[in-house]
C-alpha cells in the first residue's frame, strides 16, 4: 500500500470516527476597568461590550470604573486531532460614553478548552472626544482605516508620557501585557508597510511602547486592585 493510499485511508477513518462537538469561545469572561486618559481616573457611566457580539448585553461602569462581562461560546463540530485545537485568542472590547471617544482593548485567552476567562484584568483607556491629533496619527494618516487603529495610536502616545519609575496604580506587569497584546493585534508591524512614512511611524511607535516591555518584565502580572 502506497504512502498516499495510507494517508487517504487514515483520513477517511478519522472523518468517520474523529468528528466531535467542542465549545468554541467567542469571548471569555472578562473583568477590568475604564480609565480616563486626561485625568488617570476611573470612568463612571461608560457602556462596555464585546465588539461584534450583539447578543451579549453591554454593562455600565460604576463610580470605580469597573466592569464584568460574561463570556460567550458556541458549539462547533471539529476533527479531533491528537494535537492542536487549543490556541491563543483574543476578543475586542469597546467602551463608550457621549463625552469620550470610544476606547478599545483586547481580552486574551486560551481557546479550545471550553468556556474561558481572560488571562488578565483589562484596562480600556478612553480619550476626549475632541482631542487633538497626535504625531503618530499624523504620520499614519494615509494608511489608517479603522477607529481602533486611531485609538491605538493615541494609546501608544499616552503610554510614552508615563513615568516608568512611578506608573499609575492600575498599570502593573499584567496590564502592561494586556496593553502590549492589544496594540500588537491592532497595529501589527505589517500595518506600517502601507504607510508612506512607514519607517518614521514604526520607529515612533516602537519608542512609545517600549515602556510596556519594561513594566511587563518587572514582575508577575497581578493586578494591584
Amino acid at each position: 500500500m502506497t504512502a498516499k493510499l495510507l494517508a487517504t485511508t487514515a483520513a477517511s477513518l478519522c472523518l468517520a470516527g474523529c468528528l466531535t462537538e467542542r465549545e468554541h469561545v467567542l469571548a471569555p469572561d472578562t473583568h477590568g476597568m475604564v480609565v480616563d486618559a486626561a485625568t488617570g481616573q476611573p470612568v463612571e457611566g461608560a457602556r462596555v461590550r464585546f465588539s461584534g457580539l450583539e447578543d451579549v448585553q453591554p454593562v455600565i461602569t460604576g463610580p470605580d470604573g469597573r466592569f464584568v462581562l460574561d463570556g460567550r461560546t458556541e458549539k462547533r463540530t471539529i476533527i479531533a486531532l491528537p494535537v492542536g485545537g487549543v490556541f491563543r485568542d483574543s476578543a475586542q472590547i469597546e467602551a463608550a460614553r457621549p463625552d469620550r471617544a470610544t476606547g478599545y482593548a483586547s481580552a486574551g485567552f486560551i481557546n479550545g478548552l471550553g468556556p474561558a476567562q481572560a488571562e488578565y484584568s483589562v484596562v480600556v483607556m478612553v480619550f476626549p472626544a475632541d482631542g487633538e491629533e497626535v504625531a503618530l496619527e499624523a504620520l499614519t494618516r494615509d494608511c489608517t482605516q479603522r477607529p481602533e487603529q486611531r485609538h491605538a495610536m493615541r494609546l501608544a502616545t499616552y503610554i510614552s508620557s508615563l513615568d516608568r519609575g512611578n506608573p499609575p496604580g492600575w498599570l502593573d506587569a499584567g496590564t502592561a501585557e494586556a496593553l502590549r497584546e492589544h496594540l500588537s493585534a491592532t497595529l501589527p508591524s505589517s500595518f506600517f508597510l502601507a504607510c508612506e512614512q512607514r519607517h518614521e511611524a514604526y520607529d515612533m511607535y516602537a519608542g512609545h511602547t517600549d515602556a510596556l516591555r519594561t513594566l511587563q518584565e518587572a514582575g508577575p502580572g497581578q493586578s494591584r486592585h
